[in-house]
């Protein structure tokens, strides 16, 4: 018994450094686990609030996209089909008056993009993509001496009304992940719609040389 009692007197050392690496082990653990945590909560926070900023921007840009997507669609419709003598539709002060405001969240908020869920991501980025689109073409709808051709009207309204019904499926993912009451304006862009639609057909139409402009 002497022996055996001197035996574990000489592990004490040894057995209570082993608890107490154990035990800072276990503790590291259980930090680790609760930082982890933080940083998932902080994280899902900084999410939330990128997709909330982009909410308001997105707004902004699917009322300003319809109401400009429209206003082409009339402008063409009334202006540029014949209806009313041989005239240019649009020129310098109409796009002026009907141009986008600038983007500022989305190019400040880029490098975060990738905070978001990736159905978001893709849903976001096609919507702005399709907004730079309209954007770029707007000022091509002036006719130019120096350039031999024009554009239609079909490369403005095309991204302009995908922009707009893009932009319902990321306000709805939005709304869900950062708890956002459901806005209820959906502008209306039937007349964009609608003169896209008369304008495609009409130009497939003269190419097959069945179109009369006096119709």
């Amino acid at each position: 018994m002497l022996c055996l009692y001197t035996e574990l007197k000489g592990w004490q050392g040894l057995i209570g450094s082993l608890m107490g690496f154990g035990s800072l082990i276990a503790g590291a653990l259980f930090n680790s686990q609760l930082n982890r945590k933080r940083d998932k909560l902080l994280r899902q926070d900084e999410m939330i609030a990128v997709a909330s900023a982009l909410y308001g921007e997105i707004l902004v840009q699917r009322r300003s996209v319809a109401y400009m997507a429209n206003a082409v669609a009339n402008r063409y419709w009334d202006w540029g089909t014949g209806k009313l003598g041989q005239v240019r539709p649009f020129d310098k002060h109409f796009i002026e008056w009907v141009s986008l405001p600038p983007l500022k969240l989305y190019p400040a908020l880029e490098a975060k993009i990738g905070m978001l869920p990736s159905d978001l991501v893709l849903e976001v980025v096609m919507f702005y993509a399709h907004v730079e689109q309209a954007k770029t073409w707007l000022p091509k709808l002036v006719d130019d001496p120096e350039r031999p051709f024009s554009y239609g009207i079909d490369f403005v309204l095309d991204p302009s009304i995908k922009a707009v019904e893009g932009a319902s499926k990321v306000l709805q993912i939005i709304e869900s992940i950062s708890k956002i009451t459901q806005t209820k304006e959906i502008p209306n862009i039937t007349r964009a719609r609608e003169v896209l639609k008369f304008e495609l057909e009409r130009r497939m139409q003269a190419d097959q040389g069945q179109f009369d402009l006096s119709q």
